[in-house]
Formats: structure tokens, C-alpha cells, sequence
């Protein structure tokens, strides 16, 4: 039920969205919900330090600095220190470089390189805050910024919202009021990135605009401390916002809890198609040599990407399902944890691309957002034809995937940018957060 305020006139969706948020309190939080802040923890350091070598990783951790200022809060496996502002410029810039990271489905974007980043960048700026606290902020990140995004009247790339999470997540762990959060949402409503072209067709290091999101977010935040005040009637605007949507069962189950994990690193449109090529290739013991041609039916949505069979750069090679299928087919699914550019350019993964189709499936269009799920139909050297089950990809909460896929998926995905040593201080600091202590964490990421 909307909340009334004292006058009796309903309040703002902007302030009961404050209010959700500052009001948090992880003792009050079930074993799932602080188990899937530690998941989502995990997941988005894996994502992390997986793009380290990426050229706009690199980038952004040469400039933050410069934009932001320095402190202390560290830039993940590099050694170098920044202010909170150039934390989480460089590390969501990293949590998102190689797509990797984790999603929301009603959100049709990915939270966690938003909220992580800025989360753990807060904890090295404010030595005495608790771990309840931390945990309660990582939930309100999730909490906001999927409302927000699922209550948009049209698609937005994850730029656009996820500096909504990001004012969440630090207004709560700085303990502000429900109001100077309310005013940095309407803040970061017309101060989010605009971004005009799909990341899935443009393809650049920009991609879906998370890091400048978050950096919006950050900037709104600390204006409304600040006395700066935002048009909060914005969030009420109908043209722009489903209220119902933004405030649906507020208060209820801590949303984090429906956030999905990637096993591949590319579009979670590509995951579906490649799940069920592979339940095909081990059903009938395939190889790549075997296949002739391969149609995949699926939703629209899938279409917003490029879907090149010979990507030019690895930006468009994560957004493009046939090449994606052919190196799955060719090189194995851990050649796609994660994608990397020595992959490129490879004259086979091309040729049998440009053997993949991708076909809309009026039948399973109703089904997304709510699954993304696909079909394959591959044809074989002799005519043969095999059709696929409808498929939906692993790691959603339905099919989720477990702590030792993860803590698996961070050894495979760093195998080329941290060392063994490496790896197992950063689990062994998700451990030890789990027991209420951050500072193994702190020191793996330094």
C-alpha cells in the first residue's frame, strides 16, 4: 500500500524508497538474504579481476584518480589507492568489462557491478563501520536500483539506473536520512547517463554506461548531502515511472535474493543458445566437425545485439551469438570464462559463425523478460537434424548456480590475471566476511 505522510497525501515514491532504504537492518535478515550479498560479493570481485588486462580497465584506473581525487580506498589487485569517487569508477569499470557479471531479471540489467564496487570502496573509507551495516547497504543497492529499473516505462541500459543503486548502497551505509536519499535519486534521474545507442549494436568500452552511472550516482549523492535538493516528482511521473512497479511488496523479501549469475562471459541473451547446443553436443557426443549449420530461435530482445560472426573487437564478439556458439563448439565452455582477445581473429570460430542463424521464435516471446529462454535446431554434415528442448540458461534462481561453481568460476575466469596465492585470499576473505570480518578481503583486493 503507498504510505501517507502526515498531511495525509501520499508520499513520494522517491521517499518511500528513502525510507525503504535507510531504514535497513540486516539483523533483521534471513541466513538467504545475507547469503546472497556474499554470492553477489564473489561473483562481482571474480568479474573484477577478470578484466584487469582489459585497455579500458586500464583507462579508467590511470584517470580516476586524476577525476576524483586520492584516498584510500584501493583499486582492486593493482596496488594503487584512490578516493571512494575513483574506487568505483575503475572497479565497476572492471566488474563490467567482460560481461561477467551478475544480473537481475526484472531489472533486464546487472546490479552488482554498481553496488559491489561501491559498497567495499565505503568499507575501506569508514574503518568502524559493521558488516551488518555493509550487508544492509548491498541490500538496499539491490533493493533501488532494480525497482527503479523494472518500473522505467521504457528499456534503459544499466548506465541509465545503476546510479540509483549507488545512492542507495552509500546513503544507507553512511546512515543519511530517508529525505537526502529521496533527493538524490530525483538527482540522478536527470543526471544518468543518456546513453542513445544499444551497447549490443554500438560495442565500444563503454558498453551499457555502468561506471558512468555509478559515478552519477555517486556525484547525486554527495550534492543532496550537501543541500542540493533534485526534482523528486520525477520517480511519480507516469510518462516515466510504473509507481506500482517501483513500490511493489516493499518491505517483503529482500529482492537480492532474485539475482541471477552468469556462467558464460558474454549477453545473457547468448546464454540460453549456448546452454542448449551444449545439452545437444553431450546428448549425442558432437563435435564442432560434425555440425553443418545451427538456428537459433529466440526473442526479440536478442536482436539488440550485433551478432557479427566475425567481431572485430571483444566488446562485440560478447555481444554476438553465433561466434559465441562456434568457439563454445570449438574451444570448449571455459574458452568463454572469460572471453579474451587472443580468441579473435581465429579463421575456424569464423567460418562455422557464419554458419550459426539466429531466427525469432514468436512462441517464446511472451515468456521474456520473465525467462530468456531459446531452442536450437543444428543440422548436421549428413542432413540430419536435432532440435533442442526449450532452454533456460543456468544461474538463475531456479537454476542457480551453486558457491563451488562460483568459487570454480573465479579460478577460471583469474586464471590469466591473479595468481593461485591470489585467488584463494580473496575466497578466503569471503569466508571471513561471512564471519562478521572484512579486513582478509580488504587485503586480498589491495
Amino acid at each position: 500500500m503507498p504510505k501517507r505522510n502526515e498531511s495525509g497525501a501520499t508520499a513520494s515514491v522517491a521517499i518511500q524508497l528513502g525510507r525503504h532504504a535507510a531504514g535497513l537492518d540486516a539483523r533483521r535478515f534471513g541466513p538467504e538474504t545475507r547469503d546472497a550479498v556474499l554470492r553477489c560479493v564473489l561473483d562481482a570481485i571474480a568479474s573484477g579481476a577478470a578484466g584487469l588486462g582489459q585497455p579500458g580497465v586500464t583507462a579508467a584506473r590511470m584517470v580516476a584518480p586524476l577525476l576524483y581525487g586520492p584516498g584510500v580506498a584501493p583499486l582492486w589487485f593493482g596496488g594503487g589507492t584512490g578516493s571512494v569517487g575513483a574506487a568505483v569508477l575503475a572497479n565497476s569499470t572492471a566488474t563490467a568489462a567482460l560481461d561477467l557479471d551478475d544480473g537481475y531479471r526484472m531489472a533486464r540489467g546487472h546490479p552488482g557491478a554498481a553496488v559491489i564496487p561501491a559498497a567495499l570502496a565505503m568499507v575501506s573509507a569508514l574503518p568502524h563501520i559493521s558488516t551488518d551495516d555493509f550487508v544492509a547497504a548491498v541490500v538496499a543497492g539491490y533493493e533501488v536500483g532494480v525497482r527503479l529499473a523494472a518500473a522505467r516505462s521504457t528499456y534503459a541500459p544499466s548506465g541509465a539506473w545503476s546510479g540509483f543503486a549507488v545512492v542507495a548502497t552509500v546513503g544507507r551505509m553512511l546512515g543519511v536520512s530517508a529525505d537526502v536519499i529521496a533527493q538524490a535519486l530525483a538527482i540522478a534521474a536527470q543526471t544518468a547517463p543518456a546513453l542513445p545507442v544499444l551497447a549490443g549494436i554500438a560495442g565500444s568500452d563503454v558498453k551499457e554506461g555502468i561506471p558512468a552511472g555509478v559515478v552519477s550516482g555517486w556525484s547525486a549523492l554527495q550534492l543532496a548531502m550537501a543541500g542540493f535538493t533534485g526534482p523528486t516528482a520525477v520517480l511519480d511521473d507516469a510518462h516515466l515511472f510504473d509507481a506500482q512497479a517501483a513500490l511493489h511488496n516493499l518491505g517483503g523479501t529482500p529482492l537480492i535474493g532474485g539475482t541471477y549469475f552468469k556462467a558464460f562471459g558474454c549477453c545473457r541473451h547468448i546464454h540460453a543458445p549456448l546452454e542448449a547446443v551444449l545439452h545437444l553436443q553431450a546428448l549425442h557426443g558432437l563435435t564442432a566437425d560434425d555440425i553443418s549449420g545451427i538456428e537459433v530461435l529466440t526473442y526479440r530482445a536478442t536482436f539488440n545485439l550485433s551478432n557479427k560472426p566475425s567481431p572485430e573487437t571483444l566488446v562485440e564478439a560478447q555481444y554476438s551469438v553465433p561466434y559465441c556458439l562456434a568457439l563454445c563448439l570449438l574451444r570448449g565452455a571455459d574458452a568463454l570464462v572469460p572471453l579474451n582477445p587472443g580468441q579473435l581473429n581465429n579463421a575456424k570460430v569464423r567460418e562455422m559463425a557464419g554458419r550459426i542463424v539466429v531466427t525469432h521464435d514468436p512462441a517464446i516471446e511472451p515468456l521474456f523478460p520473465g525467462r530468456s529462454p531459446a531452442r536450437v535446431i543444428v543440422t548436421l554434415r549428413g542432413g540430419q537434424r536435432l532440435e533442442s528442448p526449450l532452454t533456460d540458461p543456468r544461474g538463475d534462481p531456479d537454476r542457480p548456480l551453486s558457491t563451488a561453481q562460483l568459487e570454480r568460476k573465479l579460478r577460471i575466469a583469474t586464471r590469466d590475471t591473479l595468481s593461485p596465492i591470489v585467488q584463494q585470499a580473496l575466497l578466503d576473505g569471503v569466508s571471513a566476511l561471512r564471519a562478521g570480518e572484512r579486513g582478509p578481503l580488504l587485503a586480498a583486493l589491495s
